[in-house]
C-alpha cells in the first residue's frame, strides 16, 4: 500500500468503547459518511459551497472497536499498512483490558497516537494512568460529553499529529541537507587546501625566478675559480711530466754507466727543476686543490639550499634552530641583498629549537627579506632580531619573536591594511605576484602565530613575527 502524503492532514481516528450507543454517537459527531454523497449533490444542486463543503472538510475517518484488545489489533494493522491513527478516544472502563492498559500497549506499538481517556468514573487517577502508561501527555474527557468537545479534540489533535509529522519530515530533510552540506564543505576544504598548496608553489616559483640571476652568479664565481685552478694544475702537471721523462732517461743512462751521459742528464734535470720550480709546483698543488674543494662545497651548499627551498613541503613537523633557518635563507638570497646592503643580525642564543614546517617558514623569511632588499634598492641596512616574546616571560617564555626591519622606502599608511590581501602588490608585474605576504600571513597563522607590520613612507618597514615553540593548531 502506498504511504500517505505527509503534507496532508491525517484524519484517522480510532474509538475504543464497549457501549455501542456511544460508538454510534462518536460516528455521528465525527463522520457523516452516509450523508456525504447527499450533501455533495445538494451543494451542486443549489450552487451553495458554504455549509456542505465545510462539513465535508471536517469529516474524520473513524474506526470503531468495542474492546481494548481489538483496538490494539487495529493499531497494529494501521502501522503495518502505513495508515496510522492520529487520535484515539478510549473508554476507561471496559471488559478485559481497561483504558490505561490499552493505551499503554497502543503506545508501545505507535508512540505518536494522541490519546483521550473518556469516562464517567474511573478507578484510576491521572497520576495512576501516567504511572501505568509511562506517559504524561494524555487528555481527559468526562461523560456525558458535549459533541463540540469531541470535535474540538479531534480537530486540534489531528492537526497537532500532522504538524509533528511534518516537523519530523522537515527535520529529516534538514539532517540530509546538513550531511550534504558537510560533504560539500569537506570537498571545498580539500579544494581550498589544494589551491593553497598550488599558490604557495606558484609563489615559490616566482621567488625562484627572482633569485635565478643571483644564484647563477653565485655558482658562476666558484666555477670560474675551479676552472682557473684546474688550468694552472694542468700547466704544472706538464712540467712534472717533463721532469719525470728526464728521470726515466737518467735511469736508462745509469744502466749503461756512461759518465758523460750521466752528467748531461743530471744537468738537464737540474735545469728542468729550476725552470719548472718543482717546490712551488707542489705548494701550488696544495693551495689550488684546497681552493677547488672550498668552491665545490660552496656550489653544493647553494644547490642544497635551493633544493630545500623549492621542494614540496614535508607533512611532519620538525624541531629546527630558527637561526639556522634564517641563515640558510640569507645564503639563498645573497645576490638580492649583497650590493651595498648591510645585514645586521641580533640573535638570542637562549632560544631553543621550535617545532614547525621548515620549508614553510623559509618561504616566509625569503618573502620578507626579498621585499626588504627591493625596498632598500642599492644601499641600506636590513636588521634581523630574535628574542623571547616579552609577554610570555612570566609564563615560561613559550613564544619567540622575530623582527625583520629595513630602512627602505616604506609603505604608505593608506596601503598598510591591504598588504596581506591576496594578489595585492605595490610592485610591478615583473617583480611581484601579490601572493608573497598573503601566503606568509597564512603560514604564520597556521603555525599558531601572528605577523604584524609597522611602516611609513621613506622611513622603512618593520615586520614582527610571533611563533609558539610547540605548534598544536595546524
Amino acid at each position: 500500500m502506498n504511504p500517505p502524503d505527509n503534507h496532508l492532514k491525517n484524519n484517522r481516528i480510532i474509538v475504543i468503547d464497549d457501549d455501542p450507543g456511544i460508538r454510534e454517537t462518536y460516528l455521528s459527531i465525527l463522520s457523516v459518511r452516509k450523508n456525504r454523497e447527499v450533501l455533495s449533490k445538494g451543494a451542486e444542486l443549489f450552487d451553495d459551497d458554504s455549509t456542505p463543503v465545510q462539513q465535508l472538510q471536517e469529516q474524520f475517518d473513524v474506526t470503531l472497536t468495542e474492546q481494548g484488545e481489538k483496538g490494539i489489533a487495529e493499531v497494529k494493522k494501521a502501522v503495518k499498512d502505513n495508515r496510522k491513527f492520529a487520535v484515539a478516544f478510549i473508554d476507561m472502563k471496559m471488559p478485559g483490558l481497561d483504558g490505561a492498559q490499552t493505551a499503554k500497549q497502543i503506545w508501545e506499538i505507535d508512540g505518536d497516537v494522541k490519546i483521550i481517556f473518556v469516562s464517567a468514573f474511573s478507578e484510576h487517577s491521572p497520576d495512576d494512568i501516567n504511572r501505568i502508561t509511562g506517559r504524561n501527555d494524555s487528555f481527559y474527557l468526562r461523560k456525558p460529553f458535549n459533541p463540540e468537545e469531541i470535535k474540538q479534540f479531534a480537530r486540534a489533535l489531528t492537526n497537532e499529529w500532522s504538524l509533528e509529522r511534518e516537523r519530523e519530515r522537515l527535520s529529516e530533510d534538514l539532517k540530509v541537507l546538513n550531511e550534504e552540506l558537510e560533504d560539500i564543505n569537506q570537498n571545498l576544504n580539500e579544494q581550498v587546501e589544494q589551491q593553497t598548496d598550488m599558490l604557495i608553489q606558484t609563489e615559490k616559483m616566482a621567488s625562484i625566478g627572482i633569485l635565478a640571476t643571483g644564484v647563477a652568479h653565485e655558482i658562476y664565481t666558484p666555477i670560474s675559480h675551479i676552472n682557473q685552478g684546474l688550468a694552472e694544475i694542468e700547466q704544472k702537471v706538464r712540467g712534472l711530466s717533463e721532469i719525470l721523462t728526464a728521470y726515466e732517461n737518467l735511469e736508462k743512462l745509469l744502466e749503461q754507466i756512461n759518465q758523460k751521459n750521466i752528467q748531461d742528464a743530471c744537468r738537464k734535470i737540474a735545469g728542468l727543476k729550476q725552470s719548472h720550480q718543482i717546490q712551488d709546483t707542489l705548494d701550488t698543488f696544495g693551495s689550488t686543490i684546497t681552493a677547488v674543494i672550498f668552491d665545490t662545497n660552496n656550489i653544493l651548499k647553494i644547490i642544497s639550499d635551493l633544493k630545500s627551498f623549492s621542494k614540496e613541503d614535508e607533512t611532519e613537523y620538525k624541531h629546527v634552530d630558527i637561526h639556522d633557518l634564517i641563515d640558510a635563507t640569507l645564503y639563498v638570497i645573497h645576490d638580492e641583498s649583497k650590493h651595498e646592503i648591510e645585514i645586521e643580525k641580533s640573535y638570542d642564543g637562549t632560544l631553543p629549537q621550535i617545532k614547525c614546517f621548515p620549508q614553510k617558514l623559509s618561504q616566509v623569511f625569503i618573502n620578507l627579506l626579498i621585499n626588504a632588499a627591493q625596498a632598500i634598492g642599492d644601499k641600506g641596512r636590513i636588521t634581523i632580531k630574535t628574542e623571547w616574546a616579552k609577554s610570555q616571560r612570566r609564563i615560561g617564555g613559550k613564544k619567540v619573536k622575530i623582527t625583520i626591519s629595513d630602512d627602505g622606502s616604506g609603505i604608505p599608511k593608506d596601503k598598510l591594511n591591504r598588504i596581506f590581501d591576496p594578489f595585492y602588490t605595490t610592485k610591478s608585474v615583473k617583480t611581484g605576484t601579490g601572493l608573497g605576504l598573503s601566503i606568509s600571513y597564512d603560514i604564520i597563522k597556521a603555525h599558531g602565530g601572528r605577523i604584524s607590520v609597522k611602516s611609513e613612507s621613506e622611513e622603512g618597514t618593520d615586520f614582527t613575527i610571533i611563533l609558539p615553540l610547540e605548534i598544536d593548531m595546524i
